[in-house]
C-alpha cells in the first residue's frame, strides 16, 4: 500500500534560516498494517574544497505516518557558495518554494554569472 504526505523543508546556511520549500514524500504499510515513510534524512551540505559545513536542509514531515530514518541526518558534498555555486536546489522543483529561498538562489547564478562574463 502507497502512502503520500508532504512535508516542510527548511534551509539554513552558516546557521541562519534562508528559506523553504514543500517536498512530496511518499510512504508504504507494512505487512502487520503500520504505516511508515520513506527514508527522508536531514541533509548537512560539506564544501570538498574549504571543508565547511556551509548549508543545512532540515525536513519536517507534514503527515501521519512515521518516519523512519536510520540515519537522522547525511552528508552531501556539494561546493559552496565562495568554492561553486552554493545552490540549494540544484535538480529539486521549485514550486512550493518561499520567495526568501527562490531569490536566494536566483541572486547566486546571477553573480555567478557576472563574475564569469567579466572574465
Amino acid at each position: 500500500m502507497s502512502l503520500q504526505g508532504t512535508a516542510r523543508v527548511r534551509y539554513f546556511e552558516q546557521g541562519s534560516p534562508v528559506g523553504e520549500r514543500e517536498a512530496y514524500c511518499c510512504g508504504y504499510a507494512d505487512t502487520a498494517g503500520e504505516s511508515h515513510s520513506a527514508y527522508w534524512p536531514h541533509i548537512a551540505y560539506f564544501c570538498p574544497y574549504c571543508g565547511e559545513i556551509w548549508g543545512r536542509e532540515l525536513l519536517i514531515p507534514q503527515f501521519s505516518y512515521k518516519p523512519i530514518p536510520q540515519q537522522p541526518w547525511v552528508i552531501e558534498s556539494r561546493r559552496c557558495a565562495k568554492h561553486g555555486d552554493g545552490l540549494f536546489l540544484t535538480g529539486k522543483p521549485l514550486d512550493g518554494c518561499s520567495p526568501e529561498l527562490l531569490r536566494r538562489e536566483a541572486l547566486l547564478l546571477l553573480n555567478r554569472y557576472s563574475q564569469e562574463s567579466q572574465q
